[in-house]
């Protein structure tokens, strides 16, 4: 998919709506007069920067870029006034040149942005109508969340193999009157110690399956993902076990390990959290979208839910039982999908789109995976600091 379906229609919507005072800068804009003055526009006001420029261009304005310290630059004019927006290191800017005074400036800069805004309506139809087979056929970043769910089972797992002491209580009452003896209430430090740790474990249980789950997911990348037998939305909104299933297959050690993963969810943790993939204040998937040339985020619904039961404290036992068998299979999934992993521990986001899986594709064949995630990580940081 070269194109979004319907980018025709929308661009004569645009150019007959939000976007209709802007124009192309004419072949002797260099000739005219004025003061350049800058907008600064922050990630609050654009969340989305790709998102104003892919509208411009349904207009028929070109894009620039990359360059200097920039992403991206559009040259347009609005109401006739030479304009550029340009996605830069610092942020995204909008330039204004006019002879006009300098008090009118901010209110047409102000304008600007506000019919930018408006075309948004617009774009955003456009994306959500495609993202359904954008997604499916792996059209899309998913970002690498590995860290921060590691770190939220790690802290868990400390807690219940280390609960904070608490002391043994004893609570004195005073005498009732005309009674003999005395009244005394005591709370087991020990016992609230137990149920704690079985919380936490319960919190680093449903922690560890729902990091395995995400892993799972950025590991098929590097382990046959196929969009003509993968969607990938199913494979994101399915169970545990069927993405266990399918990047480690059914047999031998596989088999076992799934097995032992399911006792300890069917005995201390209810399911279904789906690797960090619910839909929440921010997007966890990022679509390759035609024309925007940009991967835009989005969010995800329809993930099931369920609530969290506990009935009775774990022993000392299980919890070291739970925790062995979740290091070794840690330890399996390292030698079992070796270039998946070192991709998920480089923090790099997973990409599933074609271009990515051919040059993911000549790399292992060439044995040359370590220099592609070096690259990988070259070309990135690069992204990042903008030095294009």
């Amino acid at each position: 998919m070269n194109s979004l379906p319907g980018e025709a229609e929308a661009s004569e919507r645009l150019k007959q709506t939000a976007l209709r005072d802007f124009g192309p800068v004419p072949e002797d804009e260099d000739n005219q007069r004025g003061t350049t003055y800058k907008l600064h526009l922050s990630r609050d006001d654009v969340p989305v920067p790709s998102l104003f420029k892919y509208a411009l261009t349904l207009t028929g304005l070109t894009a620039h870029g990359p360059g200097e310290k920039a992403a991206w630059w559009v040259d347009f004019t609005y109401r006739g006034e030479w304009c550029e927006l340009a996605h830069q290191k610092l942020g995204l800017r909008l330039y204004l040149r006019t002879e006009k005074p300098e008090e009118e400036v901010h209110n047409i800069q102000v304008q600007i942005v506000k019919k930018l805004r408006s075309s948004m309506r617009i774009v955003e139809k456009l994306i959500v109508d495609a993202a359904p087979e954008l997604l499916g056929k792996g059209n899309a970043t998913v970002v690498n969340q590995h860290q921060s769910l590691r770190r939220a089972y790690e802290y868990f797992r400390e807690r219940a193999v280390t609960p904070v002491l608490i002391e043994d209580e004893y609570i004195h009452d005073e005498p009732i009157e005309g009674a003999t003896g005395f009244w005394c209430t005591f709370k087991s430090g020990k016992a609230q110690m137990q149920m704690n740790a079985f919380h936490d474990m319960i919190a680093a249980i449903s922690a560890y399956i729902s990091l395995l789950e995400h892993d799972l997911v950025l590991a098929l990348a590097f382990h046959g993902f196929d969009p003509d037998r993968d969607d990938l939305t199913d494979v994101i909104g399915s169970r545990w076990g069927d993405k266990f299933d399918r990047v480690l297959g059914k047999d031998h050690d596989a088999a076992r390990y799934r097995q032992r993963l399911t006792d300890v969810v069917e005995r201390w943790r209810n399911p279904y959290s789906h690797g960090g993939f619910e839909k929440g204040h921010r997007a966890t998937i990022y679509l390759h979208t035609p024309g925007v040339n940009a991967a835009v985020p989005v969010g995800l619904t329809s993930v099931r839910r369920s609530p969290l039961f506990s009935f009775m404290p774990a022993s000392e036992t299980d919890i070291t039982q739970v925790f062995e068998l979740f290091d070794e299979v840690d330890t399996w999934l390292e030698s079992e999908l070796p270039e998946g992993m070192k991709w998920i521990n480089s923090e790099l986001d997973v990409r599933f789109d074609e271009s990515f899986r051919v040059l993911l594709a000549q790399a292992l064949q060439q044995d040359n995976f370590a220099s592609f995630l070096e690259f990988c990580e070259y070309q990135q940081e690069m992204m990042d600091n903008m030095d294009f």
